[in-house]
């Protein structure tokens, strides 16, 4: 009996180790197919931090870009003319301006739908406001920011972040013409404390990622997903630059003291105005 007991045992603990080590395969192996929401969403579940080179990769072997007629067909529909990046405002709250123009190869309507993928991999030392962001959910599709969203971090604490918006390009809210479609966007983005120095730190932008995902009404459920690279585009005149002020050094000890301050005078105002009213 007590035999038995241990082969019964052993049994399933034998089954209990297959079925962690299939999990544990099939972890490995998960690739990105076109049905999931965030393609940046899916890179963070794999990846702690964000670099060019993982995010490279990621896009390039572990994207599942579709099987559909498109692909057959070697259809992807759209074309890059042109992409123009520009900064608006002053000081450490500023919005990056993507201006983009599509040349249309194929197009949207009730047999293909078809959505544009931007993906902005902001450079170290900024970040994406995500509450600004929501206000562009409603004129187009989706928008999120993913990675390192702790606004209070400094730079040198901070990992990258990046944001991703998607466009419905059968949107009546997008200018076309003569087989172009242009669509801009303003991303709202925030400078983080740069280490203490002298001057400015300089923080360089790269195009962003592009991509094309389309769904057939043909075969239910089925989409496919394309990157757009930029061998047809304009080419940018200037690297678009952000200078960020660092903090002197020369000053720590003061700011330290009239900060220390202002806490202790602020801290007795409280103290004696609630005194005040409660007597």
């Amino acid at each position: 009996m007590r035999i038995l007991d241990l082969s019964r045992h052993s049994f399933i603990l034998n089954i209990t180790l297959v079925v962690l080590l299939f999990s544990r395969v099939s972890c490995l192996y998960k690739v990105v197919t076109p049905h999931e929401k965030y393609i940046s969403q899916s890179y963070f579940e794999k990846h702690n931090t964000l670099t060019d080179s993982a995010f490279e990769h990621f896009v390039a072997h572990e994207v599942v870009y579709g099987s559909c007629e498109l692909a057959k067909e070697g259809e992807v529909g759209l074309k890059i003319v042109s992409l123009d990046q520009k900064l608006i405002g002053e000081g450490s709250h500023r919005r990056l301006l993507l201006s983009i123009r599509l040349k249309i190869l194929l197009e949207c309507n009730s047999k293909y739908q078809c959505e544009a993928i931007i993906i902005e991999r902001l450079p170290s030392g900024l970040f994406g406001d995500s509450f600004e962001l929501e206000r562009l959910v409603q004129p187009f599709k989706e928008a999120g920011v993913f990675g390192d969203t702790n606004l209070e971090l400094p730079s040198f604490r901070s990992n990258r972040s990046l944001i991703e918006v998607h466009f419905d390009m059968g949107s009546k809210l997008l200018s076309m013409h003569e087989g172009e479609i242009e669509f801009k966007v303003e991303l709202p983005l925030h400078a983080r404390y740069q280490p203490l120095g002298h001057g400015f730190s300089r923080v360089m932008f790269s195009p962003p990622d592009l991509f094309v995902r389309y769904s057939t009404e043909r075969k239910v459920g089925e989409k496919c997903l394309f990157p757009l690279d930029y061998h047809t585009a304009e080419p940018e005149e200037v690297d678009l630059v952000w200078e960020i002020p660092c903090g002197d050094k020369d000053h720590t000890e003061i700011i330290s003291a009239i900060t220390f301050i202002s806490a202790i005078l602020s801290a007795l105002l409280i103290i004696y105005v609630s005194v005040y009213y409660f007597s």
